[in-house]
C-alpha cells in the first residue's frame, strides 16, 4: 500500500474512497492517472532524473555507450542534442 500512496503522491495513480459490503471498513481503489504512453514518459523521467542527480556523468557515459552500441540510436541522440544545443542558443 505503500507504493500505491507513493505513486498517488507523485501524481501516478487517482484513487478514492469505498466502503466494503456492510461498510465495515474503508479502502481506496487506485487506477492510472496518466495514458501508457505518457505514464511511461513520466516514470522514464523521473529514474532518469534521479539517477542523474545522484550520478551525473556516469549516466551520461553509460547513456552514450548503450547508443554506440547501434547507429541509428547514436545517431538520433547527436540529433536531439544538436537540436536541443540550437534552442538553448535563442
Amino acid at each position: 500500500m505503500n507504493t500505491m500512496d507513493r505513486l498517488y503522491e507523485k501524481g501516478l495513480l487517482d484513487r478514492k474512497i469505498e466502503k466494503s459490503k456492510g461498510g465495515a471498513y474503508l479502502y481506496y481503489v487506485y487506477w492510472p492517472k496518466l495514458e501508457e504512453a505518457n505514464f511511461k514518459e513520466a516514470a522514464v523521467r523521473q529514474v532518469l532524473g534521479s539517477l542523474i542527480d545522484n550520478f551525473d556523468e556516469l549516466v551520461t557515459n553509460c547513456l552514450v555507450e548503450k547508443a554506440a552500441l547501434d547507429d541509428k540510436q547514436l545517431e538520433a541522440l547527436k540529433e536531439k542534442i544538436d537540436k536541443t544545443l540550437k534552442e538553448k542558443k535563442k
